[in-house]
């Protein structure tokens, strides 16, 4: 609360009886004059004026910034570096998102540097800020693709900047992988279960052919299993076991399938986790395939775990692929 001295307010931090600053003044029991500072944020667009108090020196517990939000115009983004001119020293500016085609609105910030209120009241007001957030327009290109995987398409980019199309994509088959990219300008798809053409264009209207490559090769699918794996807290009292699929060639197996594993005493199930006697990390593709499956887990002596361990790749329609089996002891 304020106090006076003739009609001038005596701010905090000004009060003294000899060399001593007064932190509180009363009158009996009642409060006249509490020392207290304030740190402001005026005339922030779309945000009421915010303004926190406490004692010099006091660690301040609450958020010490604000932030707006703008609007580029239509058609547009932010794109480039913003700053602000014109801010206290003791608060910084912080930028908000920019330099993608999404960025249609930003949200920067104006904060107070310190982590403890100052010994006098400071504030930061918007009016006085000079703000600067860059836009560009947004373009949107066309291309056309011909050939077997032919399509009309387009993409959007800042002006002056390139973005990406593809065409359609032709698929390898259930266990099967391209064993070569698709021909044409931007052509992938080997040892994958799709192949398409992929170009980055600047401008509209270009065009190229992409034509699918027939040749594949199957993937067994065959599931491989180990019981007993070795660890380095592997003990009479704790067995492990490992279940994993090989891709072949390819980064994963095309198909949707999945991988289901059964213990001694359990029943069937799908998922797991990962177990460390595994070579690598089983890895989720989509949509629904694994590159790499490990499943790991233990059975201690006496367990009603111990015995044949069973796992199997059933595939879309419920068949089974492939299956193994091993015995932990």
């Amino acid at each position: 609360m304020p106090i006076y001295k003739g009609t001038n307010e005596v701010a905090s931090g000004n009060l003294y009886k000899g060399t001593t600053e007064i932190q509180d003044g009363y009158k009996g029991t009642s409060s006249f004059y509490v020392n207290e500072v304030s740190i402001s944020w005026l005339n922030f667009p779309g945000v009421t004026d915010y303004i926190i108090t406490g004692s010099p020196g006091a660690t301040i517990g609450v958020s010490k910034s604000v932030s707006w939000t703008e609007t580029a115009p239509g058609g547009s983004a932010y794109n480039g570096v913003q700053t602000a001119s014109g801010v206290p020293a003791d608060f910084s500016f912080t930028s908000g998102a920019q330099g993608s085609i999404s960025n249609t609105t930003t949200s920067p910030s104006v904060g107070f540097n310190a982590a403890v209120f100052p010994a006098v009241s400071t504030s930061v007001d918007y009016n006085n800020l000079t703000v600067t957030l860059p836009t560009s327009v947004i373009e949107t290109y066309s291309y056309s693709f011909t050939g077997s995987l032919a399509s009309s398409t387009s993409c959007q980019a800042f002006s002056g900047s390139s973005c990406t199309v593809s065409s359609p994509t032709n698929y390898a088959g259930n266990f099967q992988y391209h064993n070569a990219s698709a021909s044409g300008t931007g052509g992938y798809g080997i040892n994958a279960c799709y192949q398409g053409c992929s170009v980055s264009i600047s401008s509209t209207g270009g065009s190229s052919a992409c034509n699918t490559v027939s040749g594949t090769t199957s993937q067994s699918g065959t599931i491989a299993m180990t019981c007993n794996v070795p660890q380095s807290d592997a003990t009479v009292w704790g067995q492990y076991y490992c279940a994993t699929v090989s891709t072949g060639s390819a980064s994963e197996i095309c198909g949707g399938y999945q991988i289901q594993t059964k213990t001694a005493s359990g029943s069937w199930a799908g998922g797991g986790y990962a177990s460390s006697s595994c070579t690598g990390t089983p890895t989720w593709l989509n949509p629904g395939n694994w590159n790499l499956i490990g499943y790991g887990g233990s059975s201690p002596v006496y367990d009603p775990a111990r015995g044949t361990w069973e796992s199997k790749i059933i595939d879309y329609s419920g068949s089974i692929v492939s299956s193994a089996s091993c015995t932990v002891n």
